[in-house]
């Protein structure tokens, strides 16, 4: 299994934004995994566990229960989970409606917005299991 501090996991259709999206962060030293069914998001965490899980497309889609599921799954418990939306999606400001979800990324992503959300990631997910050792000693 591959290590998931640098491993980012995008879970929509395939177009070219997810493409583009997965070629920054490759740029980033990071591996990226496309996933287009939450089957296929569940299958691959079990394969490679991310920091990072971003569900791309139309957000209204992503129910609070694909949340939950990637939250049930060890290899994502400690994953940070954002939606990728359009800068002019109507409803992208109300946080409320999408429990469990840690943000909003938004269209167009800068580099520099990506790599600092990678690298909040990356030290989330050690602080957890850290606090995790500590709890179980």
């Amino acid at each position: 299994m591959r290590s998931s501090k640098n491993h980012v996991l995008v879970l929509g259709k395939e177009s070219d934004d997810l493409h583009a999206l997965g070629s920054v962060l490759a740029d980033l030293s990071c591996s990226v995994t496309i996933a287009d069914s939450e089957d296929q998001a569940v299958f691959h965490v079990d394969q490679a566990p991310p920091c990072l899980v971003i569900l791309a497309g139309n957000h209204h889609a992503w129910s609070s229960a694909v949340v939950e599921r990637l939250r049930r799954n060890t290899n994502t418990s400690w994953a940070t989970i954002v939606v990728l939306t359009d800068f002019h999606a109507s409803s992208w400001l109300h946080h409320d409606e999408y429990p469990g979800f840690d943000g909003f990324l938004v269209k167009p992503v800068a580099n520099d917005i990506l790599t600092s959300l990678v690298q909040s990631a990356q030290a989330r997910q050690v602080c957890q299991m850290l606090r995790s050792a500590v709890s179980c000693s």
